[in-house]
């Protein structure tokens, strides 16, 4: 009998992959790793609906809780991908157990980046699980002093979501602007002038130089423009790292070995859309189906209630015209380079998304995804 197919890996892109084998006529086992202790779930909620409260596990699952018993596909969580025989073709597990597979599929996504040393405090946090949220939201209460350093997507929400909790939000950038790369700076100081508007202090060019704290919690952040930041829990929002180091160093293992492949952050798939799809060709790969077309993806946000949505990478001297009114909260913007829409924003406007993906699809010489291996 097959071994079948592992998959490494318990987020979008392993679920997608799964749910496409089966749909396709798939028959032999399928196995999803997973070094959490729940079923694939969706992430974006994490650090919104989750963290609000609005949202339990069980209304972010990606699929019912006995979708994978009916589908014959084995759940193996709690324990992880901890290192691989490519010629014996055996995964091996942080337990120490080896799993034998005809395909494996590598889609064990990414860790969040650490501030050094902060992680020695308990009232430091980052965010990249559904239990990682589960423990912020308990500590957010009216009044509670919480700083989130790093004003990316994530921080973005968090900081809003806080605001909600009647918390008292500062959020910490490094750079002038947050979001460089998906944001022309008109529109990332748009939205740094957003948050200030509901009351986060936002501390743009400011980097940590220090951090003060008594035992095992952190007190406050000494800054280089050496102001001082009291705090009672921190959020450490600084981007991910992926979860590649239990690889062994073999050139080309994504690409040259037709019985692995990757999928979601370890294959670039960082956006929800682009690791969806990238489970799906990891599917159809294995099945000997051609891969759909790589969409042109974007991102999405909602923050203080209202929708972001944005597609390509802008570059700071790129052209920006605006419709509608970025005071209302009610607007879209394009972007070009030398004439030629490359990014597009909308806000509060998601009926504008298919014309706006269109537009810049049209105008699109490559595709701005990457494929899954």
């Amino acid at each position: 009998m097959s071994s079948g197919v592992v998959i490494a890996g318990g987020g979008l892109s392993a679920q997608r992959c799964a749910e496409a084998l089966r749909q396709g006529g798939y028959s032999d086992p399928v196995k999803i790793v997973s070094i959490e202790e729940h079923a694939p779930y969706d992430r974006p909620p994490l650090s919104k609906a989750l963290l609000a409260g609005t949202k339990e596990l069980h209304e972010i699952a990606l699929r019912p809780a006995d979708w994978h018993g009916e589908q014959d596909v084995e759940l193996l969580l709690g324990d992880g991908a901890a290192g691989l025989d490519v010629d014996r073709r055996k995964l091996m597990l942080a337990s120490g157990s080896m799993i034998d597979y005809e395909h494996l599929v590598i889609a064990t996504g990414s860790r969040a980046r650490q501030l050094p040393g902060s992680d020695q405090y308990e009232n430091v946090h980052t965010l990249r699980t559904l239990d990682d949220a589960v423990r912020l939201r308990n500590v957010l209460e009216p009044g509670k002093r919480l700083v989130v350093l790093g004003a990316g997507l994530i921080g973005q929400e968090v900081a809003a979501t806080a605001m909600g909790h009647g918390a008292e939000v500062t959020l910490i950038e490094a750079e002038s602007l947050p979001l460089a790369r998906a944001l022309h700076p008109e529109l990332a100081q748009w939205l740094v002038d957003l948050q200030r508007e509901e009351g986060v202090e936002v501390r743009l060019g400011a980097r940590v130089t220090e951090m003060i704290g008594d035992g095992d919690r952190l007190e406050a952040l000494l800054l280089d423009d050496g102001s001082r930041v009291e705090l009672d829990e921190m959020l450490v929002a600084i981007g991910v790292i992926p979860n590649s180091e239990w690889l062994p160093d073999e050139v080309g293992l994504l690409t040259l070995r037709p019985d692995v492949h990757g999928a979601g952050d370890v294959a670039g798939g960082d956006h929800w859309e682009l690791a969806a799809h990238q489970g799906k060709a990891v599917a159809h790969a294995i099945l000997g189906r051609e891969p759909a077309p790589v969409p042109f993806t974007g991102w999405w946000s909602d923050v203080h209630g209202v929708r972001l949505q944005g597609l390509g990478q802008p570059a700071a001297n790129d052209e920006i015209v605006f419709e509608g009114e970025p005071g209302e909260r009610d607007f879209h913007a394009v972007v070009s380079r030398n004439g030629i829409p490359v990014a597009a924003l909308a806000v509060g406007r998601p009926r504008e998304l298919p014309r706006l993906r269109k537009l810049l699809a049209e105008h699109s010489s490559t595709q701005p995804a990457k494929e899954a291996a």
